[in-house]
């Protein structure tokens, strides 16, 4: 009896052993792609791709193919990645004389919310609920937060970096826009800035990010994905779950605050809101916390970096924003989008090293994509990082030079860089990242002179992605400008 239970073991095994060697075979040589071109291991399966998205380095691996291979490249048995500058619009914008590329499989997670949500209806209706805390109007009241959270950021810049040795400034960076989202979407600050130190649940933010890309990417592996979170280190699901548990707590206080303040969310509550259900917003709440604030930490850790690299540029920029005002209180975010320069470095910065580096994966309704077209039921994206690296899109494509953006003899693709990315799906907050990033340059290079402590640092090399960069540590030493005074804050 034990002999044939083993008989029977082996004789599955074999089977299973033929039927994987069979399908990838079939993959790479009968399968709708397998004339795209790309590496054979990719076409026979996803185990590939899935090992680069898991190792923090997907992008770059992405990058490597298309530096290889070209603008299109099967970087699965039913994935396509695409670097054109065109490709954006095929896959992201709106036609009406195109099918719509819908998001694919890898969003299929919970809770649903703006940036997960694949039914177009039910996210066009998510958005428009929404819409009333990021309209003109909106941003416009939000203003007076935005610049009390900036003057305490500037503070306590002048106590902690001010000395020989600086500080290390993508933690301040991202306890500014933690308490800052934390105010504009709650109603209250987690305390980052005052303390000086992180809210615990930043920390789950990252285990959060962590526990999606393990979810996403068991997608792609049918037997894995019935297991759901078992195929995730414990770990990294604990704190999944317990970021969702402390997003619906903040939504229920938030729900019972009595305020007329316009924030985020005012628009959801009151006898004339649209009246999300707390599970709904609570996953808008944990979209919001996450996007709302490692984003632009990110961007301004990332620009600050190429800033100081780059003494010419730098010098450019403080030139520009020093003699735009005569004093601080001028500042504001009006006066800010003004400024020719500090746009261009902005760009530059989103070009460079882009918040969101991931392709945002949608799935083939059967239509074309730079003139090739893509059976229905495939996954594909853009790549953001190769088509920003791209030369085949921008000159020196490597090189920190804002001055692209403004040289109208320029003929860069300048449309292959979408940080936000576009069409009916376009970033909900754009506006207001913005805004805070401009008032951030602007009055951060009012007030100082700032110089890279840790010069050997290396941004690319040292970065990891899951969806949102892991950033190295970046040391800045800060000097105050002769004569110029830091803020007073109101509660002084």
């Amino acid at each position: 009896m034990v002999v044939n239970i083993w008989e029977i073991v082996g004789f599955s095994a074999i089977l299973g052993a033929v039927f994987v060697l069979g399908r990838a075979f079939y993959n790479v040589f009968f399968h709708p792609l397998s004339k795209i071109p790309g590496p054979k291991l990719c076409a026979a399966t996803d185990f590939i791709v899935a090992y680069h998205f898991l190792s923090g380095r997907y992008p770059f691996y992405i990058k490597s193919l298309h530096d290889k291979y070209g603008t299109v490249v099967r970087i699965g048995p039913n994935q396509l990645s695409f670097s054109s500058a065109s490709s954006w619009q095929d896959i992201y914008g709106h036609s009406y004389r195109r099918k719509q590329f819908l998001k694919s499989n890898f969003y299929a997670y919970h809770p649903r919310h703006l940036g997960n949500e694949r039914d177009p209806q039910k996210h066009s209706e998510m958005k428009r609920k929404l819409s009333h805390g990021f309209s003109v109007k909106a941003l416009s009241e939000q203003e007076d937060i935005v610049q009390n959270y900036l003057d305490r950021f500037i503070r306590q810049i002048n106590v902690y970096a001010a000395g020989p040795k600086g500080d290390e400034m993508v933690k301040w960076y991202n306890f500014f826009t933690f308490d800052l989202i934390g105010d504009l979407a709650f109603g209250e600050s987690f305390g980052s800035l005052n303390d000086a130190k992180p809210h615990f649940w930043v920390s789950l933010l990252l285990g959060n990010i962590k526990a999606l890309a393990w979810r996403s990417v068991s997608r792609w592996f049918p037997v894995f994905d019935k297991l759901g979170v078992w195929t995730a280190p414990k770990r990294v699901m604990k704190m999944r779950t317990e970021h969702m548990e402390y997003s619906r707590k903040k939504i229920v206080q938030r729900m019972n605050m009595k305020t007329t303040r316009r924030d985020l969310l005012s628009g959801q509550f009151g006898p004339n809101g649209p009246g999300m259900a707390i599970p709904e917003l609570s996953g808008q709440a944990s979209l919001f916390i996450t996007a709302g604030s490692e984003t632009t930490a990110t961007f301004l850790s990332g620009t600050t970096y190429h800033l100081l690299k780059n003494p010419r540029i730098y010098n450019l920029l403080v030139e520009e924003i020093r003699s735009a005002y005569n004093t601080y209180e001028e500042i504001t975010g009006t006066k800010a989008s003004q400024l020719k320069y500090l746009s261009a470095v902005m760009d530059e910065g989103f070009r460079l090293y882009p918040p969101f580096a991931v392709g945002l994966y949608r799935e083939s309704p059967g239509e074309t994509v730079d003139g090739i077209f893509i059976p229905k039921g495939v996954e594909l994206s853009t790549s953001p990082w190769s088509a920003c690296r791209s030369p085949e899109n921008f000159h020196n494509p490597d090189e920190f030079k804002p001055e692209r953006w403004l040289d109208p003899d320029c003929t860069d693709k300048k449309h292959a860089s979408q940080p936000f990315s576009l069409g009916s799906r376009v970033c909900i907050g754009r506006n207001l990242a913005l805004k805070e990033i401009r008032l951030v340059l602007s009055k951060m290079l009012w007030v100082y002179d700032m110089e890279l402590v840790n010069k050997d640092l290396d941004l690319d090399r040292d970065s990891t992605t899951y969806f949102l960069w892991i950033k190295p540590e970046i040391w800045v030493r800060f000097t105050r400008r002769q004569g110029v005074q830091v803020p007073i804050l109101d509660s002084e």
